[in-house]
C-alpha cells in the first residue's frame, strides 16, 4: 500500500509539474536580466521556466523560448558558451513555436538593426529582423519569416510590432566568429500590432 501511494503522489507532482503553464509573472522576472544583457541569468531563469511548462503552448511560452535561444547566442559572444553547446542548445527549439520581441516596423529601404521589415525575395514576400546587442558591435540573429497569406507592410509600417512563428531551420555562423551568431528561418509566421499594456 505505502509503494502504491508512493507512486500515486509520484505521478501526481510529474504530471502536475509539466503541465503549468507560463504566467506573465515568469515573464516579468526575465526582462531586468534581458535589458542588462545578463545572458546567463536569462539562460539560467528561463531554462528553469521551460523545463515546468512543456505542455504549454502559449505565447508566453513562446516569448521565453525565444528570450532563451537569444541568451545562448549573448552567451556566445561573451564567451559563456561554445559555438558547439550553442548548436546542441538550439537543435531543441527546430520545430517549436517562437515569438519573437517587438519592434518597430520600418520600411524596406530603411536600414535598421533591432526593426522588423518587409522585403521581397525571389519574388515571395518575407519579412526580416536584425537582432543585436546594445553596443550593436554582435548581431546575435538575422531572423526571417515566411508568411502563408501575403502581408500589406502599411499596415505595420510606424507602429511596434511583435513576430513569430515555428522555428524551421538555424544556420550558424560557419566562421564561428561574434561578428553574426545564427539565421533564424520561421515558417507559418504572423506579424501583429502591439497594444501597450
Amino acid at each position: 500500500m505505502e509503494k502504491f501511494f508512493f507512486l500515486f503522489v509520484s505521478l501526481f507532482v510529474s504530471v502536475n509539474v509539466y503541465s503549468q503553464t507560463v504566467t506573465y509573472e515568469d515573464f516579468k522576472l526575465l526582462i531586468p536580466f534581458v535589458q542588462n544583457e545578463n545572458y546567463k541569468e536569462v539562460f539560467e531563469k528561463s531554462n528553469e521556466i521551460l523545463s515546468k511548462t512543456v505542455d504549454d503552448s502559449s505565447d508566453l511560452r513562446g516569448i521565453v523560448s525565444y528570450m532563451n535561444l537569444y541568451a545562448s547566442a549573448g552567451m556566445v559572444t561573451v564567451d559563456q558558451m561554445s559555438y558547439e553547446d550553442f548548436v546542441k542548445h538550439s537543435d531543441r527549439f527546430v520545430g517549436k513555436r517562437l515569438v519573437m520581441a517587438a519592434h518597430p516596423c520600418v520600411s524596406s529601404e530603411d536600414m535598421a538593426s533591432n526593426s522588423i521589415k518587409f522585403v521581397e525575395d525571389d519574388g515571395k514576400q518575407r519579412a526580416m529582423v536584425i537582432t543585436n546587442n546594445k553596443q550593436k558591435v554582435n548581431i546575435l540573429f538575422f531572423e526571417y519569416f515566411s508568411f502563408s497569406e501575403k502581408q500589406n507592410p502599411e499596415d505595420y509600417i510606424g507602429k511596434n510590432v511583435r513576430s513569430g512563428g515555428i522555428l524551421e531551420k538555424i544556420e550558424v555562423n560557419p566562421n564561428k566568429s561574434k561578428i553574426w551568431i545564427a539565421r533564424l528561418h520561421m515558417k507559418d509566421s504572423f506579424v501583429r500590432t502591439m497594444t501597450p499594456r
